[in-house]
């Protein structure tokens, strides 16, 4: 009888994975609809059956990874503190890939937000053949958390540390080719895409200190006849937000300029040292704060998503 229980239950979660796959499958086709004016790469679209064999069933241990905040022994990126976690693994084709599980991402966040995994799906698919961009080859969305697969697990990966990186040289070929990555957001497509999620946590450099940038769920297109957008929601990271976007919720190219401004300068002072020159943590303890957030609760009971952001604050 427990046989027979045993395979009722993998028959209920095989049926709950096609489910979410066909569910997330829809949000995906529209966001690359959205994104892409229907002209993207192809990719592939694999089942968790698959993601689990390339991996050697590592992957299904990642619950237990997540508590004890150890990194995959079998991951080539090591200690990331990014969004997701990172595995590497082998194709039938023999072919290595490096596979991202998203972590800590609400499934089903607001339009405008454009923080989901279907976002980050459909501008990776349309960025990687650029030498700065992970090359994506498929995803899976049959997990509780989507799955994106890149090739490239041949090399080391490893995030921008400030203590190895020491040279000017480096850094400012670091710099360079950040810049080169948001320049072909914005000036390749019919409509610029703004990033928007500068952060050294989101740059990688390859075993060569090539610069890529990772994490494209934040981007947000410029419509055709206009200069910016206004949102809703801003974002967390306030340290490389201008003005206009903090508190207006307004995305433009300039807000990838000043977010690069802010990342050039951690980048050649120390970002320890820049921290305290940055007016903003000591504005955020001070007066400037508390008066900026008494007037928006003057216009009655934030919505749910901005108390919640607030309370992280």
């Amino acid at each position: 009888m427990d046989w027979w229980k045993k395979k009722m239950s993998r028959a209920v979660v095989k049926k709950e994975r096609l489910a979410r796959g066909q569910r997330r499958g829809e949000m995906f086709l529209k966001e690359l609809i959205q994104c892409c004016d229907g002209k993207t790469n192809p990719i592939k679209f694999f089942s968790a059956d698959q993601i689990l064999k390339a991996t050697e069933r590592y992957f299904c241990k990642c619950k237990i990874l997540e508590r004890s905040q150890n990194v995959c022994e079998c991951s080539r990126i090591s200690q990331l503190l990014l969004q997701g976690k990172w595995y590497s693994g082998t194709l039938d084709n023999h072919r290595m890939i490096l596979v991202k599980k998203m972590l800590g991402r609400n499934p089903n966040p607001p339009r405008d937000i454009c923080s989901g995994p279907p976002k980050d799906i459909a501008m990776s698919s349309l960025v990687s053949g650029h030498k700065n961009f992970m090359t994506l080859v498929g995803c899976c969305l049959e997990f509780e958390y989507p799955v994106l697969v890149y090739y490239g697990a041949e090399k080391q990966y490893s995030p921008i540390d400030l203590k190895v990186v020491v040279s000017w040289r480096k850094r400012m070929k670091i710099a360079e080719e950040v810049a080169i990555a948001l320049a072909y957001l914005h000036n390749v497509f019919p409509r610029p895409f703004v990033y928007r999620n500068m952060g050294f946590k989101n740059i990688l450099l390859d075993e060569d200190g090539v610069a890529k940038l990772i994490d494209l769920s934040y981007c947000v297109s410029i419509p055709k006849g206009e200069t910016f957008v206004k949102l809703t929601w801003a974002g967390r990271d306030y340290d490389y937000m201008d003005d206009d976007y903090l508190f207006n919720k307004v995305v433009s190219e300039k807000t990838d300029v000043f977010g690069f401004g802010i990342f050039m300068q951690k980048l050649l002072t120390g970002e320890e040292r820049f921290d305290e020159l940055c007016g903003w943590k000591n504005w955020r303890g001070q007066n400037g704060w508390k008066n900026w957030r008494g007037q928006k609760f003057q216009n009655g009971c934030p919505n749910q998503l901005e108390r919640e952001e607030w309370m992280r604050l």
